[in-house]
């Protein structure tokens, strides 16, 4: 007989982390330039900017992007169902372009934009069918939680710029990153 310990409360701490990591990047990147404007400039100007702000901004996001990829893994590691594995997935995948969006700053236009867009992408996907997976698993809270996020997210596509989209995007994803991690540390194996 063998047993597998589960370390699912492990990559539910990365999660959390990798949130506190970009609020703490983007509190210092905001402080710093003083010429951004919440909802007017869109984060990623942070990362070309004249000030230590692109540090900020850029190594915070390549950190958070490493935390989200193995967030992700875990979310795929441990699942309930097969709706975790494949939103572990596109989660990793969407921390991994995160990461690349730190690395490619709006000097390579294209490339940061592509990036970006891959990013809010499978971040998106991620969320969608980890709170299917949610649902299946009967955990209807935080099922509820990932479709007030979802239904949000598709709302502000029609109601916002691109500036507003993002910051308040971002900070709905943060929300549900934490509440998906609350979520792993309560439904781990014992």
């Amino acid at each position: 007989m063998s047993f597998q310990k589960d370390h699912s409360v492990a990559f539910s701490w990365l999660g959390m982390i990798g949130v506190a990591v970009f609020l703490i990047a983007w509190a210092c990147a905001a402080s710093i330039d003083t010429a951004w404007q919440f909802g007017v400039n869109t984060l990623s100007e942070f990362g070309v900017s004249d000030t230590d702000a692109s540090l900020y901004f850029n190594y915070g996001c390549m950190i958070t992007g490493i935390l989200v990829a193995a967030f992700g893994l875990g979310r795929a590691a441990y699942p309930k169902n097969k709706w975790h594995v494949g939103g572990g997935i596109f989660l990793a995948l969407g921390g991994i372009f995160l990461a690349l969006v730190g690395m490619f700053t709006m000097d390579s236009w294209d490339t940061h934009r592509l990036v970006a867009i891959y990013m809010t992408t499978f971040l998106f996907f991620g969320i969608v069918a980890v709170t299917a997976g949610n649902w299946a698993a009967e955990r209807k809270i935080f099922a509820g939680i990932g479709i007030v996020a979802i239904c949000m997210l598709v709302c502000m596509m029609f109601a916002f710029d691109v500036a507003k989209i993002e910051a308040y995007g971002i900070m709905l994803a943060m929300v549900w990153f934490l509440a998906e991690s609350v979520n792993m540390i309560l439904c781990r194996k014992n």
